[in-house]
């Protein structure tokens, strides 16, 4: 996908893509949890002209704290993103057809699987951040 290092969030990311990038930042931006101070280190990491894209979904009363000069001095796309872009009356019946056929392999990113008595539990382990990809199974 063009990504050419990682970079370990624990410490300071930011700095660490600063310096990966010898001051410049990176081209495009990604914040995938749903964490305003990772959007915000995810803007800061952006190059000045960049794109962000937020695609993490965080809760329904989060709000983000940008600077209101920060897009016209840096000259920076911020935009959100939900599943891509996709059209889910046309894509996702081809992505189901392609996960039938082996030609996409989702089950390797299900981090838990809970049957439906358990799905007020699989909501508590993905709000306490022990569950990324929890799937109700409905057998």
């Amino acid at each position: 996908v063009g990504a050419t290092d990682s970079v370990n969030a624990s410490g300071d990311p930011v700095k660490e893509i600063m310096e990966l990038t010898g001051g410049i930042g990176v081209d495009y931006g990604f914040e995938a949890i749903g964490v305003p101070a990772v959007v915000d280190q995810a803007q800061k990491a952006t190059r000045r002209g960049g794109t962000m894209t937020v695609v993490g979904v965080g809760k329904l009363d989060q709000k983000l704290e940008l600077n209101a000069l920060m897009f016209p001095l840096t000259a920076k796309t911020f935009k959100g993103s939900m599943y891509g872009g996709a059209e889910f009356k046309v894509d996702f019946p081809k992505y189901l057809e392609l996960y039938k056929r082996g030609k996409l392999d989702l089950d390797r990113m299900v981090t838990n699987t809970y049957t439906i008595d358990e799905a007020v539990q699989a909501f508590e382990d993905l709000e306490a951040g022990k569950n990324a990809r929890g799937v109700i199974v409905y057998d």
